[in-house]
């Protein structure tokens, strides 16, 4: 692989089609079938040869022929239950050893608990609005087919990668195929709203923007549509993200002097203490009072600092923290996440203390460091 930005695909290999008497036994005629030669070098140049490759998402088995193709081993997820018959079909026809490809038939979420650790994780995400024929398919648990809506569809994605970082090894990559699309008459950034998702749980990467040759029209004047003749494939690893720590100590001195009250634990604690550590400060994270006006002042703060606010992968603000904290989820944790045009990253995680989810008691007295009460994260375990 080298390092264009984009993977230009004009014909499939013979060798690696699925078979037209197999596509002919889909409800969708096989349409939304993977090419083999789109997996191909991502397996070749980001898996190792002795690794392990997972698609949570196997459909008709196409990663596999390409991890069988490339000496690798595959692991396929598939929750309906025709298309894993098609697929262990397919991979019975190419030859034996191809066969020992694992094809699991259920729900993504529930499986990836269960499975050894993987190096590559490869797939194409199912698209938002597609029609499924097969009503009982349709209604099964995970099934992104039958997403009613795109919001849905977006919190099912979520819960996936949430899945993948417990089998993704650290380190290895996690590579997701996915095209914009229109609904109806409305554009649907899918694409680029799966990127925003990958990045809040893994260190995204970059892109590469697949083409494909198709036949195109000439469009009407006044008229913009695309033919989709490309789709983008999103890269990231299961790596921490380098945050610039001295900006991060920087904005926690600022935040102290202007809203004092927070703990500091966790691996940014660690590091300020010179206490080992398995790999640098990906975030600092900050161990909050029960007090809602200290929230709502930091997120007024934060905001006016140039920090993008979000919950769980939504966006917040310092006037949803104002509305109520009825508005946070019961696992209390907000996000803050500020990048500079030198490229300086600053993250603060934000656990909100309350009387529930109350960690003072297993607080000793802070240990004051460089103006800052810092706590070493063992003495959180429990609360972190």
């Amino acid at each position: 692989m080298n390092d264009n930005s984009w993977l230009h695909l004009t014909a499939q290999d013979p060798a690696w089609t699925l078979p037209a008497d197999l596509a002919g036994v889909d409800s969708f005629g096989a349409r939304d079938c993977g090419w083999v030669e789109q997996m191909q070098p991502f397996i070749a140049h980001l898996c190792p040869p002795e690794g392990r490759v997972l698609d949570p998402f196997c459909g008709f088995g196409s990663t596999l022929v390409a991890a069988h193709s490339q000496g690798r081993a595959g692991i396929g997820i598939e929750v309906d239950g025709s298309r894993v018959a098609l697929t262990r079909q397919r991979l019975q026809r190419l030859s034996p050893q191809a066969a020992q490809q694992q094809v699991i038939h259920g729900e993504a979420t529930a499986i990836l608990p269960q499975l050894p650790p993987v190096d590559l994780v490869l797939s194409n995400v199912p698209y938002f609005g597609c029609r499924w024929p097969d009503q009982a398919t349709a209604a099964q648990p995970g099934q992104l087919y039958a997403s009613q809506t795109y919001a849905g569809f977006l919190g099912m994605l979520e819960r996936l990668l949430a899945g993948l970082r417990c089998c993704l090894r650290p380190g290895g990559w996690l590579v997701l195929c996915a095209e914009n699309l229109r609904v109806g008459e409305h554009f649907v950034p899918l694409a680029w709203d799966l990127a925003r998702l990958m990045a809040d749980r893994f260190c995204f990467v970059e892109e590469r923007i697949l083409i494909y040759d198709r036949a195109s029209q000439p469009a009407a004047p006044g008229q913009m549509r695309s033919n989709r003749a490309h789709e983008y494939a999103l890269l990231a690893r299961h790596l921490p993200p380098a945050i610039d720590t001295a900006q991060t100590l920087a904005v926690l001195q600022a935040m102290q002097s202007a809203h004092p009250g927070f703990v500091v634990y966790g691996s940014f604690a660690r590091w300020l203490h010179g206490l080992p550590l398995a790999h640098a400060p990906a975030d600092a994270d900050l161990l909050l009072p029960d007090d809602p006006q200290l929230l709502v002042a930091l997120c007024h703060w934060l905001e006016q600092q140039g920090f993008a606010l979000t919950c769980w992968g939504a966006p917040f603000s310092a006037a949803m923290a104002a509305a109520g904290a009825a508005l946070l989820p019961q696992r209390h944790y907000l996000r803050a996440v500020r990048l500079d045009r030198e490229g300086r990253l600053v993250r603060l995680d934000l656990c909100l203390r309350d009387e529930r989810h109350d960690a003072a008691r297993l607080l000793p007295r802070a240990v004051i460091q460089a103006g800052l009460p810092l706590m070493p994260a063992e003495l959180l375990r429990d609360a972190s």
